[in-house]
């Protein structure tokens, strides 16, 4: 056989296909599975099938079976009929979803394993693309991202501290109303299903999802006022109030004097935080919030509480969040751009969850593909490459997550 264009679709799907097929395979339906709408991508395909819908979990893994797609979604929403086009559906409600993306983060390591060309000009360089390509001012580019051990470790930092967030401040129980799936690429998503956001619209969705991100934080509105009005510390509070606290504490704790002057912080301002940096921080801890007014002005609390929630915040999807018709990927099926497993992952077992190890699904045999370029790869505890314009054989996980790039070709 020849060598296939690059990333080898139709191979992909036969594995996809064998993979369905086999006693491997374990796709489970989501709660109330026949109000819900199901949508999925071909290989190749352009334009996603959805507007499906199906009575039962037999009939689901027969269509994985039959169609072995490159994507499976189903529906936050819940309908009256799932089949019929939107306008007719009939909105029942929907699950408050949230997807976090190591793509949308600013990572030291992204500048190591992702590229950008400049389709104009071929200029090209590390990282995400800028907005402007720096030789011909062109803003259309080819992106090469990857992902690595650091990105999926960031993104699971954020999705902790949504669900504290979740857990703590909205009472949501972990076991009850949360569960948290792997994405099979560079993320996770959280799911609440809880009547109590069921019939939740969008606005109200968007006020969540600003309370999660620590939009409009003001700190005269968390205890932060020029005189103490009673009460002890914000470390004993609850929301915002002691996050904001607790996100002073970490901050101010680890703000190095660089970090003060990426601040923008006057020279006078600086000395004095590293003169009493442990009094502010007893202060925190043990006091009154106004008493650190001992020790700076209310314009570099600001500066220092804007950077500071940051730390405390979640990084979200917005978009996600606020679209109460969404289309979110099924748990226990196979994503195509990495042949990797989007998985439930219990909550309690998040903090040790790798999924460079636990959501391969191909775990035997070997294939060998000829590589345009890929940086390091990291996967069931092995280390590949880089490689650049060779011939290789690789285990058949690492060959699939490859070709799911679009960076390799099977050679036969």
């Amino acid at each position: 056989m020849a060598e296939q264009d690059w990333g080898s679709e139709g191979y992909i799907a036969d594995n996809f296909r064998a993979f369905y097929a086999s006693g491997a395979s374990r796709v489970e339906p989501p709660t109330e599975m026949r109000q819900r709408e199901f949508g999925f991508l071909s290989f190749g395909g352009r334009s996603m099938f959805r507007h499906i819908g199906f009575e039962d979990t037999q009939q689901l893994r027969g269509y994985m079976r039959e169609y072995a797609p490159a994507h499976t979604y189903f529906s936050a929403a819940y309908y009256e009929d799932p089949r019929a086009n939107m306008e007719y559906k009939g909105w029942l409600g929907a699950d408050l979803v949230f997807d976090i993306d190591a793509d949308h983060f600013d990572l030291p390591c992204q500048k190591v394993h992702d590229r950008w060309t400049c389709s104009n000009c071929g200029e090209e360089g590390m990282g995400h693309a800028p907005d402007l390509c720096p030789s011909c001012q062109k803003a259309k580019f080819v992106e090469e991202n990857w992902l690595c051990s650091e990105c999926l470790t960031a993104a699971k930092y954020e999705a902790q501290k949504l669900l504290d967030i979740l857990i703590q401040d909205f009472g949501y129980e972990g076991t009850g109303d949360l569960s948290v799936n792997f994405s099979g690429n560079r993320g996770y998503h959280v799911h609440v299903r809880n009547p109590t956001v069921k019939g939740l619209d969008q606005l109200s969705r968007r006020e969540i999802v600003d309370y999660i991100l620590a939009i409009g934080i003001e700190p005269e509105y968390h205890g932060f006022v020029s005189r103490a009005v009673g009460g002890g510390s914000s470390m004993s509070s609850d929301g915002w109030r002691m996050r904001t606290a607790r996100a002073l504490y970490d901050f101010i704790g680890e703000l190095t004097p660089e970090g003060m002057r990426e601040l923008k912080l006057a020279k006078a301002a600086r000395e004095r935080l590293e003169e009493n940096r442990d009094a502010i921080l007893e202060t925190l801890v043990e006091r009154h919030p106004s008493g650190i007014f001992r020790y700076m002005t209310k314009n570099t609390l600001e500066r220092l509480m804007a950077a500071a929630v940051k730390g405390q915040a979640s990084s979200i999807d917005t978009v996600v969040t606020t679209d109460i018709r969404r289309l979110i990927r099924l748990p226990n099926t196979l994503h195509g751009k990495t042949g990797w497993l989007t998985q439930n992952v219990p909550i309690i077992e998040l903090p040790d969850y790798d999924p460079l190890m636990e959501s391969i699904a191909f775990k035997g045999g070997t294939e060998s593909i000829h590589i345009r370029r890929t940086p390091i790869i990291e996967l069931g505890g092995e280390v590949y490459g880089p490689f650049e314009d060779e011939t290789v054989e690789l285990p058949l996980a690492v060959a699939m997550f490859i070709l799911g790039r679009k960076a390799g070709r099977v050679v036969r």
